[in-house]
Formats: structure tokens, C-alpha cells, sequence
């Protein structure tokens, strides 16, 4: 207890010293209690991202470039990649076509009885040709519409793309599979019940072309199975309408997917499937037994592992940049006290000859420089883990970059290389950026109480290491060559 005693005595005799001590320490130990709480924020979010799309493998017909309106040899209605604005051609039947392999439904319900297949959601995209409907007008750059189209109709004036009218059993792909933030502004979307209904979800782009608002019907023109009108129609009720934040990806129709393969006369076939995994460390198993069940010549297997890269790639690099400033706080923090330890037991030379003359031991005194420098540093430790608390969110969000010019550009960009490539649900490499961008989100930082525990042990660490200069430098002091000069 006299040892204590002797330490704070120690500190009050010198308290501009100490308070210094306290500071540059503070800054230090701060930096680094900061850079563990932002690291644990970006790991937390990774997994939240990779619990969000790190589930789901996409199995598609082998060859296609995501089947429907980009399937092989060009798309369904289109005359090739990208075709979507190009003069229609008739579809092929699903029946006659042996150009490519086809996945049906008998096919998916293999899948069923894979272990940790959590659900199957089907797909079917078609490019609408007929004349009972009309798409929303996109304008080019410099006509004061939306930035990103690089197609421009007559004199650069604004065009119409394709209507995309998209089937789908789950209403969770209407998220899952749009361009930039697909947002429900009106009605609501599919439920269970909705199945075989003649209901659909549209765009906000086709409700504003066409006066429709929820309640309201329309009619699509039924195709026959060699891709001709049959010169009947389906009349559909609009239960709700969404929107993307862009003209082109708002120029898209949502039906149930017995109701759009009826529209189609599609049979049994799929353009995709989705299938979701109970969790992400059963992905790759799950995706090889996919394989070996379609097999490589009949379906191309993809996991979500390259979109959760892309979402994930700003905050994988602040979580690398995090770990750097920890690693660097931690060391300046130790070079900062041994330094300054060092100075205050050179200083102190007098001092430690007298209380071992008196007949302190070396372990008596260096105990008590121990204890001293331990006061220091957990008064250091203590300004860092309150100064934790308003500066760690500030430090995650410098870190991170702006998720909106990630990988095909903004999120408002509505055509072109790096923007939605096919409408609502079909997105090329950049509007799959943009949708799955917006999934980065912001990291919130909560700083937990424990970052006094992590405060402490650095505290104590710093100061277990402090102790190695007094104890080097006490043990050369001889008090009788300190006091021949007194």
C-alpha cells in the first residue's frame, strides 16, 4: 500500500508532466479503441450482407445469359444481347426449340429434396410486343430527362424501350431482381393467394404513360406458342406499382407466374431459378448437388459470391484500412510510453538513488514507477474509451466509400454501359451492381461498454511494457556514486 502511496505522491509532485503523459497517450489508445469498434461495425455488417444475398444460387439454362429476354442466341423478342430495342422477332416455342437446353418445372422439383434448400423461386421474362399497352418515354442526357441511355431516337429525341414483363412465384424477387432501389410507392405486392390471379405489379413508368393507378385494369395480348398473336386478351388489375428511381427500369410488368406464362403460352419451362439456401455455409455444397442433379450440359450454376464482392468490396477495404490504423495506434501508443517512461527514470536519477539508499529494493522501485506508469495509462485509456463514443461513427463513414459509385455508376443511371441493362427485372452487369449496391447500406457503429474492458487490458499491456525500461535503467543506479555529488 506505501508503494501506491509513494506512486500518486509521485504524479502530484509533477502533474504538468503527467497531464502531458495523459494526452498524447489518450490520442493514441483513442485511435486504436476507435479503429476495434469500427472493425467489430464492418464485420457485423459483412455478415449481414452475406446473410442477405450470400444464400441464393441462380440456375439458368445452359448458355443463356440469364434466359427470357437474354437467352441464348439473343433474347426473346430481341435479335441478339441487348437486342431489347432491336426490331421483334417472333419467340420460339418452348416446345420445338432444341437450340439450347431447357429447365422445367419437373426438373426444379428434383432440387426439393437437396439438404438446406430453403425454398425455389421461378422466372420466366418476356419483351410485350403488342399495341395494348405503351412504355414511358426515356430522354437522352442534354433533353433534361435521366442521365445514362446512349441510344436516342429520331433527331436525339427520346425513345421507348421494351415493356419487360417478368413472372415470378416469389414476391421477394421483385427486389432481388430489379434495377437501382426497387420501392413498392402504391397498392402492394404478390401474396400467396395471388397465384393464377390476373392481377400484376407495374412500373411507375408504364402507370404514368397509361393513367393507371391501383384498381385500374389493362390488357396484355396473349402469344401463341411460335410467338404470333392469338388475337385474344387478359385483362389484369394493377394491385400495386413500384418504382425504381429510373425511367428504365420502371418500364417493366410483375405477374404471377402462371399468369404470365398463359399471356406467353409458355408450359412448363423457366428462364431462371433461384434457389435460397438455409445458410451461407451450405451454399457451395448445395450448389455442387444443383449441379450433379440439372447436370453442367443442362443448367449453369451460379452462386452469389461475386455480388456479395461487389456489394462488399468498400467495406472489405475500410475493414483492411481499420485494421492497419489499429495496428499503427498500438504501436505509436508503445513507442509513445517506453519513450517517455524512459525519459521520466532518466530524470529521476536522484530519486532512485536515495530510496535505495535508504534501502528500497530494486523491486520496491521499479514497482513504483510501474504503478505510476499504469495510472497514466488508464487515465489515458479512460479519455480514449469516452472519446470512443461520439468519434467512432464519424471514423466508420470516412472509411466507407459511397456505395452509390460502386461498380455501374450511380444509382440513377438508366441505360448504357454500367446502367440497367434490361428493365425491371433483367439487369445487365451494372444494374445488377446498382441493385445489390444498395444493399451496402450505412454501417452503424454502436459502441458498446466493453470498449472499457478493451481500454483496460491495452492500459495494463502498455504499462507491463513500460516496466522494462525502469527496471533496465533502476538496476545500474548505485547510490552511493548518486550521492557523491550531493
Amino acid at each position: 500500500m506505501t508503494i501506491f502511496r509513494w506512486a500518486w505522491r509521485a504524479l502530484i509532485r509533477a502533474p504538468l508532466r503527467g497531464s502531458l503523459l495523459v494526452g498524447v497517450l489518450a490520442v493514441s489508445i483513442g485511435l486504436a479503441l476507435i479503429m476495434i469498434t469500427v472493425d467489430g461495425a464492418f464485420a457485423q455488417r459483412l455478415d449481414d450482407i452475406r446473410a442477405s444475398v450470400g444464400t441464393d444460387i441462380t440456375v439458368r439454362p445452359a448458355g443463356s445469359f440469364g434466359g427470357g429476354v437474354f437467352g441464348f442466341g439473343g433474347p426473346r423478342g430481341g435479335n441478339g444481347p441487348g437486342g431489347a430495342l432491336a426490331t421483334p422477332t417472333p419467340a420460339p416455342s418452348d416446345a420445338d426449340d432444341d437450340s439450347q437446353p431447357t429447365i422445367t418445372d419437373d426438373d426444379l422439383q428434383k432440387l426439393t429434396s437437396i439438404p438446406n434448400v430453403a425454398s425455389i423461386t421461378r422466372v420466366v421474362t418476356d419483351v410485350y410486343q403488342g399495341d395494348t399497352i405503351t412504355a414511358g418515354t426515356v430522354t437522352p442526357p442534354g433533353n433534361g430527362g435521366q442521365g445514362g441511355p446512349t441510344f436516342r431516337g429520331p433527331n436525339g429525341q427520346g425513345f421507348s424501350p421494351p415493356i419487360i414483363v417478368t413472372g415470378t412465384d416469389d414476391p421477394n424477387t421483385l427486389s432481388s431482381l430489379a434495377t437501382g432501389d426497387t420501392e413498392i410507392t402504391s397498392g402492394r405486392s404478390f401474396t400467396t393467394d395471388d397465384a393464377g390471379k390476373n392481377v400484376a405489379v407495374i412500373g411507375q413508368a408504364i402507370a404514368d404513360a397509361n393513367s393507371l393507378a391501383g384498381g385500374d385494369t389493362f390488357t396484355l395480348n396473349n402469344v401463341s406458342s411460335d410467338g404470333t398473336e392469338t388475337g385474344t386478351t387478359t385483362t389484369l388489375t394493377v394491385i400495386g406499382i413500384y418504382s425504381t428511381g429510373t425511367t428504365f427500369g420502371d418500364n417493366g410488368i410483375a405477374l404471377p407466374i402462371e399468369t404470365e406464362r398463359t399471356i406467353f403460352a409458355h408450359t412448363d419451362t423457366v428462364d431462371q431459378a433461384i434457389v435460397k439456401v438455409n445458410n451461407v455455409d451450405n451454399v457451395d455444397q448445395v450448389s455442387n448437388d444443383v449441379k450433379n442433379a440439372l447436370g453442367t450440359d443442362k443448367a449453369d450454376v451460379t452462386t452469389a459470391e461475386s455480388a456479395f464482392t461487389a456489394i462488399s468490396s468498400p467495406l472489405s477495404d475500410a475493414k483492411s484500412s481499420s485494421q492497419v490504423g489499429l495496428i499503427a495506434a498500438l504501436v505509436a501508443s508503445a513507442i509513445i510510453i517506453l519513450f517517455s517512461i524512459g525519459i521520466v527514470a532518466r530524470q529521476r536519477v536522484r530519486e532512485i538513488g536515495i530510496l535505495k539508499a535508504i534501502g528500497a529494493s530494486n523491486w520496491n522501485v521499479v514497482s513504483q514507477l510501474g504503478i505510476e506508469t499504469a495510472f497514466i495509462a488508464i487515465g489515458a485509456a479512460l479519455v480514449g474509451a469516452i472519446a470512443t463514443f461520439p468519434l467512432a461513427q464519424l471514423v466508420a463513414d470516412g472509411l466507407v466509400s459511397d456505395p452509390t459509385t460502386g461498380t455501374g455508376g450511380p444509382a440513377t443511371n438508366v441505360g448504357g454501359p454500367g446502367g440497367g441493362g434490361g428493365g425491371f427485372f433483367v439487369a445487365g452487369a451494372g444494374g445488377a451492381a446498382n441493385g445489390t449496391n444498395s444493399l451496402l447500406g450505412s454501417v452503424d457503429v454502436a459502441v458498446s461498454p466493453s470498449v472499457f474492458a478493451y481500454a483496460l487490458a491495452i492500459a495494463l499491456g502498455l504499462a507491463l511494457i513500460a516496466t522494462v525500461i525502469p527496471a533496465w535503467y533502476v538496476g545500474r543506479v548505485r547510490p552511493a556514486e548518486v550521492l557523491r555529488y550531493e
